[in-house]
């Protein structure tokens, strides 16, 4: 019960302290719809590949949006579409999990921004997208261990590392196929809807009329 506790309060932590961050950047209200549509195409394309166990195209999606759009976004993104998609999968002690692990691939992708400076390499991105695969289902295996009770030993731990190896295997070469195939062009896409919500409107300055010669009298 202890670690159950534990565990949960943390994760309620992150969750309160990334809806906060996004909260703080006070975003537009075309921001909070941009966001809305890129967590809703998060969760619909979890849904849409559901019979194929954990292929995804969700973890690219909330990868680029942080890349794109910053963390706290990013994070929001992530957080929403598990929420959302699990509508359909089902709600449980594994949903805040999920929320977390994709609202920090959310910010890894903000940090890898900075990192290459705007700059999307195919190849190292294609390698990171692998770690965040194997470290979403590091995080969200914790939710079968915290639903089993009492504190997991080293050796349960492995145990679910292990049977969870295929799939957090399949959602790396799904992340790799789906970032190769639509990742830049989404980027793109991406950055130029970002570059219209970052004009500023200015007034004109007041157009002076010439001054006319009076006429002869």
């Amino acid at each position: 019960m202890t670690w159950q506790l534990t565990t949960f309060s943390l994760l309620a932590l992150v969750l309160g302290l990334g809806f906060a961050w996004y909260e703080r950047t006070h975003p537009s209200s075309k921001v909070l719809a941009m966001v809305a549509t890129l967590a809703a195409l998060a969760a619909l394309g979890r849904i849409a590949f559901a019979p194929l166990p954990n292929v995804k195209p969700t973890t690219d999606i909330v990868f680029l949006t942080g890349f794109v759009l910053g963390g706290a976004p990013g994070f929001a993104v992530g957080a929403l579409a598990a929420l959302s998609s699990n509508l359909v999968f089902g709600q449980g002690p594994w949903t805040p999990w999920q929320m977390v692990a994709w609202g920090i691939v959310g910010v890894i992708g903000a940090g890898w921004a900075l990192l290459m400076r705007g700059r999307l390499p195919r190849i190292p991105t294609a390698a990171l997208l692998v770690v965040c695969a194997l470290f979403f289902g590091a995080l969200t295996n914790l939710s079968t261990l915290t639903a089993a009770g009492g504190t997991p030993s080293l050796r349960q731990w492995a145990a679910v590392e292990a049977a969870g190896l295929p799939f957090d295997l399949a959602h790396a070469v799904g992340n790799v196929v789906f970032f190769l195939a639509f990742g830049p062009a989404l980027v793109r896409v991406l950055r130029r809807y970002r570059a219209r919500l970052e004009v500023r409107w200015t007034p004109a300055p007041p157009t002076l009329l010439p001054t006319l010669p009076d006429p002869p009298r």
